[in-house]
């Protein structure tokens, strides 16, 4: 329902937006693109004060399940011994029935890596881009161990069973998956210089680094 309800409210959105919008190159140019582009597709300062401030309330709201989730995971990443401490982060407060060390733990990483984008917005952006090629990453795993296992064997009873094209499907996927994290790591412009670089590649390798570590 969330995605149906994201789809039905923000695809019309886009739409119209795109439709209405006069000059691309301004957009692209401007500091906050999405002001921009609201700009041109009211015309109207006001209008797009109330529009910009409205989203920026939708945003904030969210922020809390955002580190909540976060807490989340690093709690259970802290339960299979994931975590430096893990004792300690595993700990789920009996009295509010969830875990609070955690969860304090991602909000003071959301705040302090809020500040790298004081320090540099190369790097605070590579590292929001490669989010994307670490989510897919998550897809690639699960997908791969099926191939290597067996589907008939490790899947439960389903509605809709793919039989032999599933293993393509999951073929299919993990190489997608191989040249997008290719593609994603491409510079953006050329020639690269150490202010254009594509740091992704970096952030990627860093990441499993301290993953290996811990």
């Amino acid at each position: 329902m969330t995605m149906i309800i994201g789809l039905g409210t923000a695809l019309p959105v886009f739409i119209a937006l795109m439709f209405f919008m006069t000059d691309l190159d301004a957009v692209a140019k401007s500091p906050l693109p999405s002001m921009e582009l609201i700009l041109q597709a009211t015309e109207n300062r006001n209008a797009t004060i109330f529009l910009t401030c409205f989203l920026a309330v939708i945003f904030v709201l969210t922020l809390p399940s955002q580190w909540v989730s976060s807490g989340r995971i690093a709690w259970a990443f802290a339960r299979d011994n994931g975590l430096s401490s893990s004792k300690y982060f595993s700990e789920v407060d009996s009295r509010l029935e969830f875990p609070v060390r955690t969860t304090v733990l991602a909000f003071i990483f959301v705040l302090l890596y809020g500040l790298l984008y004081l320090a540099s917005t190369t790097a605070f952006n590579s590292i929001i881009t490669s989010a994307v090629l670490f989510l897919n990453i998550t897809y690639a795993v699960p997908q791969g161990i099926l191939l290597v296992k067996g589907r008939k064997k490790h899947l439960p009873p389903r509605y809709l069973n793919l039989g032999i094209i599933g293993y393509f499907c999951n073929g299919f996927s993990i190489l997608w998956i191989v040249v997008l994290g290719v593609a994603v790591c491409m510079p953006p412009s050329l020639p690269v210089s150490i202010g254009t670089m594509n740091y992704i590649c970096v952030v990627a390798i860093g990441l499993f680094a301290i993953i290996m570590v811990l």
